[in-house]
Order: structure tokens, then C-alpha cells, then sequence
């Protein structure tokens, strides 16, 4: 993987277009999904991830909140549920015994850490951190594109 481009969820549509206009467009595999609605505090687009699911490899960046919306979301087809720091680091060792199918999405070193010694694997975070961190599976967001890290 190089980079995943990131597509908007917002008021179940894909960058603005309706579902099935979306997948007859989009030439890529795997999709980087930014929900704004669950960003916003609103309902996670299931139904979209559900009509794109089968159909490409999905990271799902919906901010959860419970452990169950991120079972929900990987359950639904995603490959990788995105969780953020700021909504969600008091149940990340339940998390992690449940799945390794999460990527920490954060800018704290510490968090990255307490992540790291919990058992997680995959952190998304700034090109400054990332050179600080000694791992595989590093991802930095570079302009509208989520981009492997290579030192």
C-alpha cells in the first residue's frame, strides 16, 4: 500500500455522490471512509458501509465511541476500524482482545505508547511522531491521502 485516498461519508453519500454512482466511478480497491455525520456525533452510515462492503477493503474512520460500534463496523466489511484518541482510550484493552483490526489514530505520544503496550499494532499519527516510532504499520495523513510511513 502507498496511499488511500479519503472519501467522505456525509448524509449517506460518498463525496457527494449517491452510493451507486460512487462505485461505478471509483477505481480503487481499498477505500479510506471519513464519516462526518458519526464525526459530528450522528448516527454511523452502516447502511453505507454495508452497500460498499464485498466491494472494496474499507478503513472505517466513523469515530466510535463503544467497543460495539467498532465490532459493528468491522463486522459490517470493514478491514480496519480507525479509532480516535480523543473518543476512545478507556476501553482499548477490551478492544484489543477482541480484534487487531483497529488502527489508533493519534498525535500523543503516550497514547501511542499506552496503545503500543496494550497490544496494538497499527497507529495512524503526524510524520513527527512516526519518526519517533520504532514499528511497522505506521500511517501518516498527507493532504487528502492516508500514507504508509517509511522512515
Amino acid at each position: 500500500m502507498d496511499c488511500l485516498r479519503i472519501h467522505t461519508i456525509r448524509k449517506k453519500k460518498i463525496d457527494g455522490m449517491k452510493i451507486g454512482e460512487f462505485v461505478e466511478r471509483c477505481e480503487d480497491e481499498k477505500l479510506y471512509l471519513l464519516d462526518i455525520d458519526a464525526h459530528l456525533g450522528r448516527e454511523m452510515n452502516f447502511k453505507v458501509y454495508n452497500s460498499l462492503s464485498g466491494i472494496f477493503d474499507m478503513w472505517i474512520d466513523a469515530a466510535p465511541r463503544r467497543v460495539e460500534d467498532i465490532m459493528d463496523t468491522i463486522i459490517v466489511g470493514a478491514q480496519y476500524a480507525i479509532i480516535n484518541d480523543i473518543y476512545f482510550m478507556e476501553s482499548l484493552k477490551d478492544v484489543l482482545e477482541l480484534t487487531d483490526s483497529v488502527i489508533l489514530k493519534s498525535y500523543s505520544l503516550e497514547r501511542i505508547n499506552n496503545f503500543l503496550a496494550l497490544g496494538g499494532r497499527r497507529v495512524m499519527t503526524s510524520t513527527a511522531i512516526a519518526q519517533n516510532l520504532n514499528m511497522e504499520n505506521i500511517y501518516v495523513i498527507k493532504g487528502r491521502e492516508v500514507c504508509e510511513w517509511r522512515s
